[in-house]
């Protein structure tokens, strides 16, 4: 879930390839023809390196990916050893990776903007969800929402601290609405919020609540109406990995080897959803969600992992840079995010590349 955290971050400066003219085009051409790669993209090699790796919340399917890596021995397999540390309510990923406490976490989009925006030293390196995973559902029976329109005079629930969410905004400006034709309310995030018709409307994460729906007896859609922002064109990015500066520079090859063995991670879910349950389970805590509720957990975070807003594939971790700069002006006009930041400074798009090209070889 978004929360607003002004606590950090900084730049990490974007690696590009640079080629030279002349008889140095023959030279690249020979290269390319022999299958060799270039600097940006040449496979990493790690010998045991050692990171800190922050989860966004406590470790559930949001995650499974990682989990799937860390249970697996992927990160072993790939040279580097990663210390997985859950989250949870009262941590925040930005500020443990801005003061050094960790080398690397999974954090939202927007708290990483604000980070670079107050002066953490951070990387950009991975996308995790290619899609958003808010959803602004409703009781069928009680208050249907077959539109937008039908938002105006609902009791809409909220967990965003400050401003009101990028995706409402974008929502209501689309059907000629604006905040006064809507009356927010601050909620936690359990969905009796909703069944018990506290709320008119509650804000949906795809990869929890949904599964909470249906062991609750709703059918979705059917008994819950759904508003989702992607398809509506206003879907924000959200979680993504960063990385500490100081540790990116002296520690390039073993960023690279985390992130591919996190694809190799989520590539094992993705081909066996069902087949990685345990892996999840295992990390989670007990008691969490129901094993039919992970099995739902698990599915819906893949389609945020493997689909864009628009419904088309995406690969995994992509760094659609498109994706990113539409998002950024959204969370700054709803006032999410300080100011806009050079997205070419703070995301690296060359470890991942090298993760490809290990995971390639």
């Amino acid at each position: 879930m978004r929360s607003i955290r002004w606590l950090v971050a900084l730049v990490a400066i974007l690696a590009m390839a640079v080629v030279g003219c002349g008889g140095g085009d023959d030279e690249g051409d020979a290269t390319a023809a022999s299958g060799e790669t270039t600097a940006s993209t040449e496979a990493p090699r790690c010998n045991g390196e050692q990171i800190r790796f922050q989860l966004s919340f406590f470790p559930n399917a949001q995650h499974t990916g990682y989990l799937v890596a860390d249970q697996r021995g992927f990160f072993d397999d790939a040279g580097v050893r990663v210390k997985v540390i859950p989250g949870g309510p009262t941590v925040n990923p930005s500020l443990q990776l801005a003061q050094g406490n960790v080398d690397m976490a999974m954090m939202d989009f927007s708290e990483g903007i604000n980070a670079v925006v107050n002066g953490a030293e951070i990387v950009w390196v991975a996308q995790t969800y290619q899609s958003d995973p808010l959803r602004y559902v409703s009781l069928r029976s009680h208050w249907p929402l077959p539109d937008v329109s039908a938002l105006r005079g609902a009791v809409v629930g909220t967990q965003q601290v400050g401003e009101l969410e990028p995706e409402l905004r974008g929502m209501l400006e689309q059907a000629g609405l604006t905040i006064d034709d809507v009356r927010m309310k601050s909620i936690d995030p359990s969905i009796d919020t909703l069944l018990n018709r506290r709320v008119d409307v509650f804000p949906l994460q795809s990869f929890f609540h949904i599964a909470q729906l249906q062991e609750a007896g709703l059918r979705m859609p059917g008994d819950v109406d759904v508003l989702d922002p992607n398809e509506l064109g206003v879907g924000v990015a959200a979680n993504g990995v960063a990385v500490h500066r100081a540790f990116y520079e002296e520690n390039k090859d073993a960023v690279a080897c985390f992130l591919t063995a996190a694809l190799r991670g989520w590539q094992t879910a993705v081909d066996d959803p069902r087949g990685v349950q345990p892996d999840v389970e295992r990390a989670q805590e007990a008691g969490l969600a129901s094993p039919e509720a992970t099995a739902i957990n698990i599915q819906q975070t893949l389609d945020l992992v493997t689909r864009k807003t628009d419904g088309s594939p995406a690969e995994l971790l992509e760094l659609d840079m498109d994706y990113l700069e539409q998002s950024m002006r959204r969370l700054l006009d709803a006032r999410v995010i300080e100011e806009e930041v050079d997205l070419s400074e703070m995301v690296d798009p060359e470890p991942l590349d090298r993760a490809r090209a290990a995971a390639g070889a």
